[in-house]
Parts: C-alpha cells; structure tokens; sequence
C-alpha cells in the first residue's frame, strides 16, 4: 500500500493539489491542553510570546503595506493580530469562541467567530488575507482559496502557511514526520502543490519562506535528530513548513 508520504510526493507532476487525509478525531475546543508530537502536554494560552516571535516575519510583511483591511482567518488567540498595525483595519476569525474572546483583548482587533465563507466579505473588499496553519485544517482548499480570491482587492496579498509533505523531514521520517501527526490535517501539500493552487485561482507568488534559521527551532538538537531518521518522530526543520507570499493578479 502507497504510504500518505508517498502520496504527497506523486502530486508532483500530477494534475491534482493536495491529498485528502480523513480527520481522525473531533475537537470541540481545539485550544485546550494538547500534546505536541514529542509527547509533551502543552497550553497554548501559555505561549504568547515564543508564538509572537514565530510570527513576527508575517506581521512586518503586512505592516510594510498601506494601511487596509486585514483579516487572519484562523486568529487564534492573536499573537498576530497584536503585532499588525492598529492602522490596519484587523479583524480576526476563528472558530473557538475562546480564541476570538481572547484575540480581541489582547489585540484590540475585531474578532468574528465562525469560518471565511462566501458571503463573510464583499468581492474585493480585503487588502490582506492569511490564512497561518489553515489551510491543512480544510476540507476543500480549493474552495477556500477562491473564496480568498474573491474577497481581495486586485493587488491584494494572500499569505498562506501550511506544513510541507515533501520536505526532507518528511522524506526522511516517513510517516514519522511530525506535522503529519495532527489528526486535524485533513488536506496535504507539498509546496510545489500549493503555489501550483495559487497561480490556477489567479494569484502571483510573491516570495516564499521556509521558517527555521533564526528561529527557536533552529538547534542542535534538531540537527542532530535529522541525522538519526530511524528514531522517533522528525524535529522541526527546515523546509517542513512553508509560508507563500502571493498577490492577486489586476
């Protein structure tokens, strides 16, 4: 049997955008305590500032641009709405009623509970859009995308994150690659697939980042664990997360 890994990789070349991974599990209250793939109990809530740092590249992408509505579809709890400009007309949306409330308190920014849906914007109305560990939570990323679309202004950024299946964590660990260990994932790209998705629903790509150098993953630890690929689960490294940066087409 073809491993989900495996799968991930043949998108390259093939006509399709992401492999369907069914859920195996339903939160009702997804910030609760959880634990990460390394087994430890985290509180999210607990994380203001590491998260805040982990963001901040987003945050100045945004701020570089004039003063316009900005919406982070899957705020959480606003680590960063707080860092965006108060210029910026911020508005916020998650589906954890504990997350928006939050959200708003820390960052002063609108918070709407719910998901992006056709109607949650006018066609146009947006100048910025991301969509920051999303877009893998969605059942039809490609509507989600259009939907995106349709809601920016010409010239309007999308930036997007999501875990990259073809990166050489994932390669190496197979299905011990960590970000495959979240049973919320439902939709896989590779970062080929996702700007293929991109540029097809009438986005240009920017530029695209791969967080980890400067970052507090960046460590020994994690280097030395990719070289032992038999043990355990994948660090985070390197090319396993991917943020594109992209423009709507005039």
């Amino acid at each position: 049997m073809t491993s989900i890994i495996e799968q991930c990789l043949a998108l390259y070349g093939s006509d399709d955008y992401f492999v369907h991974y069914p859920s195996r599990v339903v939160l009702d209250e997804y910030w609760d305590d959880k634990r990460d793939p390394d087994g430890r109990l985290r509180d999210l809530s607990t994380e203001r500032e590491l998260r805040k740092a982990d963001l901040a590249y987003i945050a100045e992408a945004v701020n570089a641009r004039p003063a316009g509505r900005v919406v982070d579809v899957g705020c959480g709890l606003g680590e960063l709405l707080e860092q965006i400009d108060p210029a910026h007309d911020r508005i916020g949306i998650d589906p954890s009623q504990r997350a928006v409330e939050l959200a708003a308190e820390r960052s002063g920014a609108r918070t709407v509970r719910g998901v992006l849906a056709r109607d949650s914007f006018a066609d146009g109305s947006c100048d910025t859009i991301i969509a920051h560990h999303v877009i893998e939570h969605i059942e039809d990323p490609v509507d989600f995308v259009q939907t995106v679309a349709n809601a920016l202004r010409p010239g309007g950024l999308f930036i997007v994150g999501t875990p990259n299946f073809a990166s050489a964590a994932a390669r190496l660990f197979g299905e011990r690659y960590r970000l495959l260990h979240d049973p919320t994932h439902v939709s896989l790209f590779t970062d080929d697939s996702l700007m293929r998705l991109l540029r097809a629903s009438g986005f240009r790509v920017v530029s695209v980042d791969y967080p980890f150098f400067g970052t507090r993953f960046a460590t020994n630890e994690a280097w030395e664990r990719m070289l032992r690929p038999q043990e355990g689960v994948s660090p985070a490294f390197w090319g396993s997360f991917v943020t594109v940066f992209a423009e709507k087409e005039q």
